[in-house]
């Protein structure tokens, strides 16, 4: 890191190696791949098991005004 004066302003100049100050692993490409795998197979899972079914819960069937409305009658 070395200082200098340009323009009247100190200027601070930083090496690429200083200004990095870290390790490339590229770990992130890896955990982001996982994790969108493990995403697709989880929404995968629920949507093959009927977790999104709402026939059950009668969810449908709440904007019905009474009853018969519901039945179609």
């Amino acid at each position: 890191m070395r200082k200098e004066n340009e323009d009247g302003e100190v200027v601070t100049h930083v090496s690429r190696t200083e200004a990095r100050s870290g390790a490339s692993t590229h770990v992130t490409r890896y955990v982001l791949g996982i994790s969108l795998a493990l995403v697709v197979i989880a929404f995968a899972i629920l949507l093959a098991t009927g977790f999104f079914n709402t026939a059950q819960t009668g969810a449908d069937n709440s904007h019905v005004a009474n009853a018969v409305e519901a039945n179609g009658s």
